[in-house]
Formats: C-alpha cells, sequence, structure tokens
C-alpha cells in the first residue's frame, strides 16, 4: 500500500512537471517569434498554392505549419506566424485540380508544380533539407520560389 501511494505521488508530480513544461513551451512559442511570407510564382492561374514550413525531422512529410493561397496575376503568398527563431524549410506546389494533394506521374515525379526555398532542386527524387533551409531569427523572413 505505501508503495502505491508513492508511485501516485510521483505519477502526480510528473504531470505537474508535464504540464509546467508545456505551458513554458506555450508562452517561448509566442516571445520570440516571427513570421515568414513565402511568395510562390506560377505559371498559371489554375486551383490554389498549398505551402508548408519544416524542420528538418519532418522534412516533405510532416509540415511544422501548413497554409494555403489563392493565385492573383500569377502569384500566392504563404504566411506562417510565430516561428520560433531556428532552421526551416519550405516547400508548395500548385495543386491545380483542386484535389489537396500534389499529383504524379506514373514515374512517381509530380505532374503540378512545385518548388522549395533557395529554389533547391533534387538530382535524383526530392531536394535535401540542408540546400532548402534558411535560419530564422527575431526579423521577419520574406522568401520567393518559382513553381516548375
Amino acid at each position: 500500500m505505501e508503495f502505491l501511494k508513492k508511485l501516485l505521488l510521483c505519477a502526480g508530480l510528473a504531470a505537474l512537471v508535464a504540464g509546467a513544461a508545456v505551458g513554458d513551451a506555450r508562452a517561448d512559442a509566442t516571445q520570440g517569434s516571427t513570421s515568414i511570407d513565402l511568395e510562390i510564382v506560377v505559371g498559371n492561374g489554375r486551383g490554389r498554392v498549398l505551402c508548408g514550413v519544416y524542420e528538418k525531422a519532418g522534412w516533405l512529410r510532416r509540415p511544422l505549419h501548413a497554409a494555403s493561397a489563392s493565385i492573383r496575376g500569377g502569384v500566392a503568398v504563404c504566411r506562417f506566424n510565430d516561428l520560433r527563431p531556428g532552421v526551416y524549410a519550405a516547400g508548395a506546389f500548385q495543386d491545380e485540380n483542386l484535389n489537396g494533394k500534389l499529383d504524379r506521374r506514373w514515374t512517381g515525379m509530380p505532374s503540378e508544380p512545385w518548388c522549395v526555398s533557395r529554389e533547391s532542386r533534387g538530382t535524383i527524387g526530392a531536394p535535401s533539407f540542408s540546400s532548402a533551409s534558411f535560419s530564422v531569427g527575431t526579423a521577419p523572413v520574406r522568401l520567393r520560389c518559382r513553381a516548375k
């Protein structure tokens, strides 16, 4: 019985510490955060543009932030707010048929226009995170890429 009381006390303290850590992380996310504007130049006005900002661990699989933008005059702008200083990479594609996904040819290559930050292109496969990455400090960041 004494063991169970100690276990419950430890579990309660662990939950309290974890809750405090989450609270601190939320406060840190808004303090010293900045925004990224990703401007995507497209060849036609069909559909919309879907964008994401990524950390290295989730590059092109799990965006940290996602956004969509309509196309006006051959340009779409996705804005990402509340990013902490760090190293990120961004990617976007023109969803010409509005199905919410990047369509691919039978070879696996994208059939819809796409781009990543720093205009990086992979030689075989997707561009690497390091070739597309950029640093974010406390000042707003403005990026531009051409979807091909």
